[in-house]
């Protein structure tokens, strides 16, 4: 059993997209995986630098190739590698060999489930620490079973961050008072004070409201004020401006911008310029009534959003021509598909940080926004016009997905630096934009502004964005849109502000432009360790827009059967037709359909929100007659699954070609492009979505039937209620 102090040093977890390890004075050392001595595990070369291990028993392990020369007397103590697993492993046990006794390893937590390529780090130095002789090779034990499957790349030994030693000396020594006493019981984290905070201001009992637009120079405030118990008969009243990075519980951030002279009951309007001296767009402010004195919490209201934007004119409301879409569009890919199927939309990945920087240079561009000159990269944005063009000239309704990498290995000043949040661990490929301080909102601004001005022009100069999805799969933002380990108040809270800003900012140059929240398939379940619960955060999300002005927000949800890698998702276990699942996949659509129906989610009451399916599709386990069969069979079905459902207002199939980075996934209705018997060939499942919607559909599907198990096609409709509670036996 490891002691608690040499447990801290002990980080394993998910990961970023590129790693650097390993090192010899400061410099990562590459570390090879040895084909030979393996136990209990198959090793197989997938690729350039990447091997594919699948445990076949109960103690399965593998050796490295021989350590470079400096290894063990170099500060390398951080083994570092990415991952792609579906499984995970139980635990993850690291050895030094010689002498490869129990008393000379480390263990840590095992892989988690990762459908991206993510990072495990494990530090070896309590090993080296008792190593009674030089070591020249290590051993990894992944697991205690079989049938796990795990594809490895980029292995290499680093020396410790000043990041972790900074966390490994904070976890050592512990907390202790001004004195120096270690407290007994410490106080709430930051992060647990920020949360019960959140709580409490979203508990609030309001009874004044106000309502907030935006024009060209002016913002308009109106609202009154209502009498409650607790109020002073004899306070004053403020309208006070909230910065969007401010804290809820910082009286000291809020702008106070004029006094309210109406009595009780009483409406009144206040304009309020729209750009502070420092040249600050107060667009994505919040706006509320101060009461001075106040017995008890001074804000009368919710901190309120603009819910009215004065647009640009010019552009009209585009609407797809069906419910077909694609995955991952590229000018690159073969867009002779797009006319065959009959695709009417697409997704595009827009990393934000490729294309704006902080400082002018050869193919920069300058771009005035709020007081501050940034620079576009002419690369990025020339590459991004060629994805927007080719779109537009097929016609396609354009779902923009906004992500953001990693900021901590930029140099200080710089924008990936600026607009990545500062708590975001290494464990994710994706980060939250940084909503902690007013230059990261600066940065994520200016930023969206120059995308949605420039693909929203009313003559289509670049092209159009019609949606934004903001970031991937948030109920596993620990993967996908990491910004540290949060509860699920705070980790909502800044992607609703994310949301909103982006809703905003859009608005000003598309009154038809919508947000959209990105989730995967764990509704009532989690997909690992800090990650969230969809339909948690989806109540949360709601709850934020009412309290600060809703806004008509979409999902953009990813029903993929319950293993990625089964196609036939008609058998999925997890998948229940009740509020209470644990998935929607394929199988329970449904409920998702039931979720988006229920008039207490809707858009102030009103309007239906919007969903659409923006990324899944079946997978093909390898090219076997069989695998392509059940691949094409779940496509017919889920089509036919969703096609009574109206709340489903897109299908974006993903991916549109098999990808050898997908930790051996074969989703496309392509081939791999270096299949050696087919390459780039359509696969049965490409013909089978080209028949959709058309006359030749029913002729197209049939074959499906005996497969799936049924004679008719209604028989895979689910027509009864949909529970809150899910039933004893699902």
């Amino acid at each position: 059993m490891l002691p608690p102090s040499l447990w801290n040093r002990l980080s394993c977890g998910f990961c970023a997209c590129i790693l650097a390890l390993a090192a010899r004075a400061q410099q990562p050392l590459p570390v090879t995986i040895a084909p030979d001595g393996a136990n209990d595990l198959t090793i197989a070369t997938v690729g350039e630098g990447m091997v594919e291990i699948n445990t076949t028993g109960p103690d399965p392990y593998l050796f490295t190739q021989p350590l470079p020369e400096g290894t063990t007397v170099a500060p390398n103590s951080i083994l570092e590698f990415e991952y792609f697993s579906l499984t995970g492993t139980t635990d993850l046990q690291v050895f030094i060999v010689p002498p490869g006794r129990e008393e000379n390893s480390v263990k840590g937590p095992g892989l988690v489930p990762s459908q991206g390529w993510s990072s495990c780090r494990i530090d070896i130095w309590p090993a080296r620490v008792r190593a009674s002789q030089p070591y020249n090779q290590l051993r990894i034990d992944f697991g205690r079973e079989a049938g796990r499957s795990i594809q490895i790349r980029n292995m290499v030994l680093r020396a410790q961050t000043p990041e972790e030693r900074a966390n490994e000396s904070t976890a050592r020594n512990g907390r202790s008072d001004s004195q120096g006493n270690v407290e007994a019981e410490p106080p709430l984290s930051g992060a647990e004070a920020a949360d019960a905070r959140l709580n409490a201001y979203l508990g609030q009992d309001i009874h004044s409201g106000i309502d907030i637009s935006v024009g060209e120079s002016t913002i308009a405030i109106r609202g009154a004020l209502g009498r409650s118990d607790g109020d002073n008969p004899n306070a004053a009243h403020w309208l006070v401006e909230i910065p969007i990075e401010a804290d809820y519980g910082d009286t000291s951030s809020l702008n106070k911008l004029e006094q309210i002279t109406a009595g009780w009951d009483e409406e009144f309007e206040i304009n309020a310029p729209r750009y502070a001296e420092d040249g600050r767009d107060r667009l994505y402010s919040r706006w509320a009534i101060l009461q001075e004195p106040s017995e008890y919490d001074p804000l009368m209201t919710f901190g309120t959003y603009a819910t009215q934007v004065t647009p640009r004119p010019g552009l009209t409301e585009a609407k797809p021509r069906n419910r077909k879409g694609l995955g991952g569009f590229s000018p690159g890919r073969p867009v002779e598909d797009i006319e065959a199927l009959g695709v009417s939309a697409v997704t595009i990945n827009i990393m934000l940080d490729s294309y704006m920087r902080t400082e002018p240079g050869e193919g920069r561009t300058p771009y005035p926004y709020c007081g501050r000159t940034w620079y576009t990269d002419d690369a990025a944005v020339a590459n991004l016009d060629d994805h927007m063009l080719s779109a537009a000239k097929y016609n396609l309704i354009v779902s923009a997905i906004i992500l953001l990498n990693q900021g901590k290995d930029a140099p200080e000043g710089e924008f990936r630096r600026i607009v990545a949040h500062p708590d975001a661990d290494p464990a994710g490929i994706f980060v939250m934009p940084n909503f902690t301080s007013a230059e990261g909102v600066a940065a994520y601004a200016a930023a969206m502004n120059f995308l949605a001005e420039r693909y929203s022009k009313p003559d289509g100069q670049y092209g159009r964005i019609h949606h934004w999805i903001l970031h991937n799969e948030v109920n596993s933002g620990w993967v996908w849109t990491n910004m540290g380990d949060k509860p699920p108040l705070t980790y909502m809270d800044a992607y609703h502000k994310s949301m909103r800003m982006a809703q905003l900012i859009a608005w000003q140059y598309d009154p038809y432009a919508k947000v959209y929240i990105s989730l995967e398939h764990h509704w009532n379940s989690v997909y690992a360790e800090h990650c969230y619960r969809g339909k948690e955060l989806l109540a949360l999300l709601l709850e934020f827009s009412r309290a600060e002005g809703d806004f008509p927000w979409g999902i953009a949800y990813h029903p993929y059967p319950e293993d990625l890698r089964d196609p036939r998702a008609w058998e999925d276990e997890t998948a229940w037709f009740s509020f209470d699942t644990p998935r929607i996949t394929f199988k329970n659509m449904e409920v998702i359909d039931a979720w988006v129906k229920n008039p207490e989610t809707w858009y102030r009451g009103e309007t239906r929100r919007d969903l659409q399916f923006t990324e899944q599709g079946p997978n093909s386990p390898d090219y076997s007659e069989k695998s392509l069969t059940d691949q094409a069979a779940c496509m017919a079905y889920l089509w036919k699954k969703m096609e009574p459902l109206d709340s489903v207002s897109m299908f974006h199939f993903h991916n549109w070609v098999d990808n050898r980075h997908e930790g051996g996934l074969r989703i496309g209705l392509r081939r791999y492009p270096d299949d050696e018997e087919d390459p780039h060939g359509r696969k049965p499942v490409w013909y089978v979505f080209q028949a959709l919607s058309t006359p030749d559909e029913d002729r197209a599907i049939e074959f499906a039937k005996p497969v799936i198990g049924i004679n008719d096609w209604s028989e895979v409709n689910y027509r009864g209620t949909i529970p809150e509670v899910a039933p004893a036996t699902p």
